[in-house]
């Protein structure tokens, strides 16, 4: 029998992406394998809970939401406990299951795909994260997240680059140019937004002729003042 690393479970909306707004209930996973410069999660402590314990936590939030969140941190750290836990919880609770993940792991992946439903991938940018470029790691990971619903965020700062864009958009482009990219403007204090207005748009021109549906969605759940 498997643990997971269990920071909190709560009931919300989704406030990022093109599932705004939507009734989940969020399982956040302890631990991610990176350091992003913009993370706004800082879970300091964890519940170690088996899959049977996991599934009583949630069977106590009654009222009704669209799926379960796996976010994090990074969900795919602990593919071995959502290898035992998914099938069992779908099993009793036939919910969607939506990924939230930074995009770095297609080997992981790879082995829980069969048990997830909606992927919401990041896409790393070097500018938005002070860390190196993953874009190797993100065209396979993007690779096998097609075989399901999946969508792109990509943070964007004052530092963004067109060169960044590009590189994102080709590597889209190359293996489906109708998965949708969400350029997610940094809400972090020292992202000023109103300076990013005019860099926003030219990002949007520039992955419009790439790629088919690419929006601008800031983290809509800090704008109305809830988790």
């Amino acid at each position: 029998m498997k643990n997971a690393k269990i920071s909190e479970i709560f009931s919300s909306i989704q406030g990022e992406g093109l599932y705004f707004g939507i009734p989940q209930l969020f399982i956040r996973f302890y631990d991610c394998n990176l350091s992003c410069g913009f993370c706004d999660t800082s879970a300091l402590s964890f519940q170690t809970l088996t899959t049977k314990m996991l599934i009583k936590k949630i069977s106590k939030y009654i009222a009704p939401y669209h799926s379960i969140s796996l976010t994090g941190g990074e969900p795919l750290l602990q593919v071995d406990f959502l290898l035992e836990f998914l099938p069992e919880y779908k099993k009793q609770h036939k919910k969607i299951v939506y990924l939230e993940t930074n995009g770095t792991l297609p080997d992981a992946l790879d082995r829980v795909i069969d048990h997830i439903d909606i992927i919401a991938m990041d896409f790393k940018l070097p500018s938005s994260t002070a860390r190196k470029s993953y874009w190797k790691e993100h065209e396979r990971f993007l690779r096998i997240a097609g075989k399901k619903k999946v969508f792109i965020k990509a943070v964007v700062t004052n530092n963004t680059s067109a060169a960044e864009v590009v590189a994102l958009g080709d590597i889209v482009g190359k293996i489906n140019s109708r998965i949708p990219v969400i350029l997610q403007p940094a809400t972090v204090p020292e992202a000023r937004l109103e300076v990013l207005r005019e860099s926003l748009e030219h990002h949007l021109s520039l992955l419009t002729d790439m790629i088919k549906r690419v929006e601008i969605i800031p983290q809509v759940h800090k704008m109305i003042g809830v988790k």
